[in-house]
């Protein structure tokens, strides 16, 4: 069994495509931004690297607003303005 038989069936004709806000396009990437946390934050012995990852449009690099969790918007949501290119 593949990966997609052990998902749901989707009906492709009863969905609507979804494009960039800003340039129209419809194909996206996944990103990756990194934060790094202080062990004096953590308790943690040691610093530690925090990866997130989001969705960005493939040809202007507006991140996908719908996938940023909610506490991470005032870092990358619109306010905080970050493409990626």
């Amino acid at each position: 069994m593949s990966q997609f038989e052990s998902q749901q069936q989707v009906n492709i004709a009863a969905t609507l495509p979804v494009a960039c806000e800003e340039c129209g396009n419809e194909t996206f990437k996944e990103v990756m931004y990194m934060r790094k946390e202080s062990r004096l934050a953590s308790g943690l012995p040691m610093d530690r690297m925090v990866p997130i990852q989001l969705i960005a449009c493939e040809k202007c690099g507006v991140l996908f607003e719908d996938f940023i969790p909610a506490p991470l918007k005032q870092f990358y949501g619109k306010s905080a303005e970050k493409t990626i290119q």
